[in-house]
């Protein structure tokens, strides 16, 4: 193949790979990727607040931020463009970088294989056309933007390897660092990285050079993402802490079906999947009571599962509809599966063949480093697939930091068929062929055999409800509150809970009637194990009354909102807002009338509104408004030092709430906005900027109070 022909082929198929990269993420709706509203919850916190929130605060707020940075850039750069379409051009941004992949492996494999233009162009072929890459392209999350900075790395390190420098290993730290910095997997590109360095070091005793690049690679990683993970260390004591252990997120894998994980899992391989393109097979993603069928650790197992969302929609019903409601899209998967059988083997092949080549040749940078980051990513994956044994999370994306290394396996068995049996050329390629044309035509979303797939016909409430508040974060309440209607107009209680969040400040009685609703429809809508679904619908009812409680205060009816709260509180003690709700109201029944006349109920409401203070801010320190009330309180009790050092912390704080307010913690079935409210503002009774300058110490309060009553006391008081 001329060199000519070569970038001919290579420049159509580039232009192929992005005209359907660009359709699909402009069609697929971000938010219905994986996780996908956890990922825009973590988008929209930092555009509203600009600092990293805690991991445990939200589903994917443990995130590294560098992704959710630069989508939170967009979505403020853009406030008048629509709001999925900002997402939309995130993902496209992605999507586009993406290519990088086919590149970082066509030069690879010229690298290893040099002349060999057909395996070049092969490997090119992979990543442009590889289902994962096509049907992810519109997939809102990180693992887009690590896996390009992973593949980018491996060139510097060719590089480097070639003319070891100080400024070469500081141009691989950065390209390092900002993978860490984007995703935790980033860590198999650092550690192919060092364990390739480290072992050339070790074999060609090149110790000072091998030293000085490894120090100054690993200064540079640390100055770009060390500290996010030094404040996870100091917070945590773990570099890489997780949110699983929280409420939000157990409820889900309470209820997601698991596998075993021993070692027949990973390496027993289903071949019913070809006939039956949907995996696990006969086993459901999501069940909430116990499911009663033999296990089968070959229908089940991670190679499986990993094999059918590489070449397929494994899960089914995701980008795709369902194979059981759609036989094109099952014998579309039966094809891909089929098909995606032969570049599979030869990956297998062309590992094998890069272990025999060191071992038959010896030293080789490139193999070295393939091999060094694939065992990593194996690692990886073992790990936390066994760690999280639930079938969810056998996704093909995570494998996307080694994009690369596969095509490179997949050049070298294409090469080794080309050495050794030729005749098998032209079929393998063929096949190939075939299959790069069906994956395009299978995942060209919108266009071909999911023409209507996701179309706004096809929403179901829950996603109603999740446009509903991404419009509303967006800045269109028009189209939010249209989108909530719909969603209410099919009685979904979050469809009423959020046009009540719309409706509260001009029409405070609309909005009681749409929480009421939502309180009454709620815990028929949860989900969950039994458990999981009592405490949830526990938790969300406290939520509901204390917005409630806030609502009829607006309105004047402090009783029925303490009645609110005091239901609240039966429901969920553990609720900052509504324990500062229930002392703030505490607080104004103690200054409501003469001090003469209540004082003994004056002080009993004071004790009442100091101890839900107390419980207030034990459950979130950062809680702002509560220390401002502290202050109040100190001030009508006439400890003024106290009163002034509270009131001066509540005016320097900057922690960070534990619970996201703004945002909510990115669960899809709690989507809404500012869920969890608060009185906000303070009477002229209870300001603390104008209580505390005028505060005086009790013992004279008491005795200029002393006074005044002498002085009404004293014969002719009233006559005068």
């Amino acid at each position: 193949m001329s060199r000519r022909t070569t970038f001919l082929i290579v420049a159509l198929m580039f232009a192929i790979g992005a005209a359907v990269r660009v359709n699909n993420a402009l069609v697929f709706s971000p938010v219905r990727a994986y996780d996908g509203y956890a990922h825009f919850s973590y988008i929209w916190f930092l555009a509203r607040n600009w600092r990293i929130p805690l991991p445990t605060s939200g589903w994917e707020f443990f995130q590294p931020p560098l992704y959710y940075a630069f989508m939170a850039w967009l979505w403020d750069a853009l406030p008048g463009v629509d709001p999925l379409m900002r997402l939309k051009l995130g993902t496209l941004t992605m999507a586009m970088l993406g290519l990088v992949h086919a590149w970082v492996s066509f030069l690879l494999v010229g690298r290893a294989l040099p002349g060999n233009r057909i395996a070049q162009v092969a490997a090119a072929a992979m990543m442009l056309f590889l289902p994962v890459h096509l049907y992810s392209a519109g997939f809102l999350g990180n693992e887009y933007l690590c896996a390009i900075f992973c593949s980018i790395s491996f060139l510097a390190l060719l590089q480097l390897l070639d003319r070891p420098t100080a400024l070469r290993a500081a141009w691989l730290g950065l390209w390092l660092g900002a993978a860490m910095l984007t995703k935790f997997t980033g860590l198999v590109a650092v550690v192919g990285t060092f364990a390739t360095i480290g072992a050339r070091t070790m074999i060609r005793r090149e110790w000072k050079s091998g030293l000085k690049t490894m120090t100054v690679c690993g200064l540079v990683v640390l100055a770009c993402c060390g500290w996010f993970y030094g404040r996870n260390i100091m917070l945590y004591g773990t570099p890489f802490k997780m949110s699983r252990e929280t409420f939000v997120l157990a409820r889900y894998e309470h209820i997601q079906t698991k596998g075993r994980r021993t070692i027949w899992e990973y390496v027993l391989f289903d071949p019913v999947i070809l006939r039956r393109p949907q995996w696990p097979r006969g086993v459901p993603l999501v069940q909430e009571t116990p499911l009663l069928v033999p296990y089968n650790a070959a229908a089940e197992s991670v190679l499986t599962g990993l094999f059918a969302n590489t070449w397929f929609d494994g899960y089914g019903g995701w980008v795709l509809p369902s194979i059981s409601t759609s036989d094109t899209v099952r014998h579309a998967g039966q094809a891909l599966m089929t098909l995606g059988m032969v570049p599979s083997l030869l990956v297998v092949l062309g590992f094998a063949v890069g272990i025999r080549r060191l071992w038959r040749d010896g030293w080789d940078d490139t193999v070295v480093a393939m091999v060094a980051t694939f065992v990593a990513m194996i690692a990886v994956v073992v790990q936390g697939t066994s760690s999280v044994a639930t079938h969810a999370a056998v996704k093909a994306t995570y494998l996307l930091p080694v994009s690369a290394v596969f095509g490179f396996w997949f050049a070298l068995g294409l090469d080794w068929i080309q050495r050794r049996h030729v005749r098998w050329v032209r079929p393998v390629l063929a096949s190939c062929g075939v299959l790069a044309i069906l994956s395009t035509a299978v995942f060209l979303q919108g266009r071909t055999i999911a023409q209507s797939w996701f179309a706004d016909s096809w929403l179901t409430p829950i996603w109603l409800n999740e446009y509903g508040v991404i419009y509303h974060a967006g800045g269109d309440d028009e189209r939010a509150r249209d989108y909530l209607q719909q969603a209410a107009d099919q009685d979904y209680h979050l469809g009423f809970e959020n046009l009540a969040s719309l409706s509260i400040d001009d029409e405070p009685m609309r909005s009681l009637y749409y929480m009421r609703r939502a309180l009454e429809l709620q815990p028929s809508q949860s989900l969950g194990t039994p458990w999981d679904r009592e405490l949830f619908n526990h938790n969300t009812a406290a939520e509901y009354l204390n917005t409630m409680a806030v609502i009829y205060h607006r309105l004047g009816e402090d009783a029925a909102a303490e009645n609110a709260l005091s239901r609240a509180l039966a429901n969920d003690k553990n609720l900052p807002e509504a324990n500062y709700d229930l002392a703030l109201l505490a607080a104004l029944n103690a200054v409501a009338g003469p001090s003469s006349k209540v004082a003994p109920a004056r002080d009993a409401w004071l004790a009442r509104s100091r101890r839900l203070l107390f419980d207030t801010l034990v459950l979130d320190p950062a809680f702002r408004e509560a220390k401002l009330l502290a202050a109040t309180l100190e001030a009508i009790d006439g400890d003024c030092d106290d009163a002034r050092a509270a009131l001066a912390d509540a005016k320097s704080m900057h922690a960070p709430r534990l619970y996201p307010v703004d945002t909510g913690v990115g669960d899809m079935l709690a989507a809404s906005i500012k869920r969890r409210r608060y009185i906000t503002g303070f009477p002229a009774a209870l300001d603390p900027e104008l209580l505390v300058p005028l505060c005086k110490p009790a013992q004279a309060a008491q005795a200029e109070k002393d006074a005044q009553d002498a002085a009404q006391a004293a014969p002719g008081a009233n006559a005068s």
